[in-house]
């Protein structure tokens, strides 16, 4: 099953100020390139043989590294047993034509599918160099093993030697995508550079992992986690090298609609979120049930098998501030944006149910709670209701694709999932707070509204959120400026900054270290700019 990572960017949940966006065209001597986001056969980057530009060949234009020799060992600092470096890259001799710099970094582990551990494009012509744990030079592309964004260090299992392939192109024009960066893959990019190819320089080395994989209860628990998430492989991966630890990786982007349905909301925004590398959600392995209870009263408890979060039902700050459902700010599959600008569910993802026939749950798990006990549908696996203890909503009955000593169930009465964690927790409960990146922090009083829909313009991508309300409402986009609006129906329109735009905006000092923008653009029922357009970024 898959899904477009599209960053739905939307407004629900509480906390987070009104939205706000503005500018990012590329320039007019950019290559657009518009490629497929779901790459079924990737292949090795190199120089190509299509190019329509002279292609100048890697005699002269030369790749090294301070830290290794072409052909030598990695250093165990730039991988994931080490301190997760970018090793240290130089080039010399490019052609005098080139217009930027693209750095592809890329393996092939046991399975012989290609994969890309690193991806920089649009890399300034002036640059001749990467330095260690190198950042804001360039743009980062979708690397593979679940980093994202970002570097994605040797991690690869099995025995024996791996060889890590660092290939920099020197090309004829900078590159922009119709997808936004988090669906920019390796592929897509070796696809566009096809055109735009002048020189290239290879440097491979190798490195040899220690890992212990996981044996007995673990490695059963681990095959459970990683078939679970199968049907959705192309948004989840499941990696257990750590052996006490599944971690899940996703950006929490689900295939089904969101944010239709909300009838109050404060205008938050749900983002492609990265839950990947070291930022991936742990699960334990071998999960042991607790002396007592561990109360849930923010944030998630589990994760889905599509990778999208699920918390407990409460408002931010504790049940006594509300139910969300009650209080309507879910949309009709259970989910909505929080404030870190997630989607996540707060009760039974019934649109994820609804991909599979109703009795699949029964013995299949919807999700994994972060004490390592699965979560079930709304019957056990003999298919009668599930009843639910009155310590955390959960019960002893065996489940043939769970681990044995509890398992949780969905029920359609608060709190709907969980009311707390039956065994000992993940260190991602205490640490969950450090896994998301809201775009902004000022706060918005929320508003009712009504007739939500989240729908895409077909003539420029743009997504839009339409909402009506029948009271006037303030908005603001930096925490300094408000904006009156009056009751009416209102447009939030949304799209990633792609190409020279997010290039020059990631250039700028208040975005040092961040990777992608979004632009905003606010209207009113006759099409009127409501609020000045904005970019985001994070």
């Amino acid at each position: 099953m898959s899904r477009a990572l599209v960053p739905f960017v939307i407004c629900a949940g509480l906390l987070l100020a009104g939205c706000g966006g503005g500018g990012g065209s590329g320039s007019s001597n950019t290559t657009t390139v518009t490629t497929p986001t779901a790459p079924t056969t990737p292949t090795t980057p190199t120089t190509p043989t299509t190019s329509t530009t002279p292609t100048v060949t890697s005699g002269s234009f030369a790749l090294t590294s301070s830290a290794a020799v072409d052909g030598g060992t990695m250093p165990q600092a730039f991988t994931c047993d080490g301190a997760k470096l970018s090793m240290p890259l130089s080039w010399k001799n490019a052609p005098t034509s080139t217009k930027a710099f693209v750095m592809l970094m890329t393996t092939l582990p046991g399975d012989g599918t290609m994969k890309w551990n690193w991806i920089i494009y649009n890399i300034p012509a002036a640059t001749a160099r990467l330095t260690v744990n190198t950042a804001g030079v360039g743009v980062l592309g979708a690397a593979d093993d679940g980093a994202g964004n970002a570097y994605a260090p040797p991690c690869s299992q099995g025995p024996g030697a791996k060889i890590y392939t660092f290939t920099v192109y020197a090309v004829s024009d900078v590159l922009a995508f119709s997808q936004p960066v988090n669906q920019v893959t390796g592929k897509i990019v070796t696809d566009a550079l096809k055109s735009v190819t002048l020189a290239t320089s290879v440097l491979n080395v190798s490195y040899t992992r220690n890992t212990t994989a996981p044996v007995g209860l673990a490695a059963t628990n681990c095959a459970q986690i990683q078939t679970s998430t199968a049907p959705w492989t192309a948004s989840v991966g499941v990696d257990c090298t750590a052996s006490d630890y599944a971690k899940i990786s996703s950006v929490g982007i689900p295939s089904h609609a969101m944010m239709n349905g909300i009838t109050a909301t404060n205008l938050q925004v749900p983002l492609a979120q990265a839950f990947t590398g070291t930022n991936a959600w742990k699960i334990p392995l071998a999960p042991v049930i607790a002396s007592g209870p561990t109360a849930v009263t923010d944030g998630p408890v589990g994760v889905a098998v599509n990778g999208v979060p699920i918390f407990n039902p409460c408002k931010q700050g504790g049940c006594q501030n509300g139910d969300t459902k009650v209080l309507g700010e879910l949309d009709i599959c259970n989910g909505h944006a929080g404030r870190a600008d997630d989607y996540h569910y707060h009760a039974a993802p019934n649109c994820l149910m609804a991909e599979a026939p109703a009795s699949y749950w029964d013995t299949h798990p919807l999700g994994w709670a972060l004490d390592g006990f699965a979560i079930f549908g709304y019957n056990n696996a003999d298919g009668s209701v599930a009843p639910r203890d009155g310590v955390c909503g959960g019960n002893t009955a065996p489940e043939p694709n769970g681990p044995v000593g509890y398992s949780y169930h969905v029920t359609d009465a608060s709190p709907y999932v969980m009311s707390c964690l039956r065994g000992i927790p993940s260190p991602d409960l205490a640490g969950q707070g450090a896994k998301y990146k809201p775009l902004r922090q000022p706060p918005v009083t929320p508003f009712a509204v009504s007739n939500m829909t989240l729908t895409t313009d077909g003539t420029d991508g743009y997504q839009v959120l339409q909402f009506t309300s029948n009271n006037p409402f303030t908005t603001n986009e930096t925490g300094t400026d408000s904006y009156a609006n009056a009751a009416g129906t209102y447009r939030i329109r949304y799209k990633a900054v792609t190409g020279t735009a997010l290039t020059d905006l990631l250039a700028q000092n208040a975005n040092a270290g961040k990777s992608s923008c979004w632009n905003f653009q606010f209207l009113n029922a006759a099409g009127a700019t409501s609020q000045p357009s904005i970019n985001y970024c994070r």
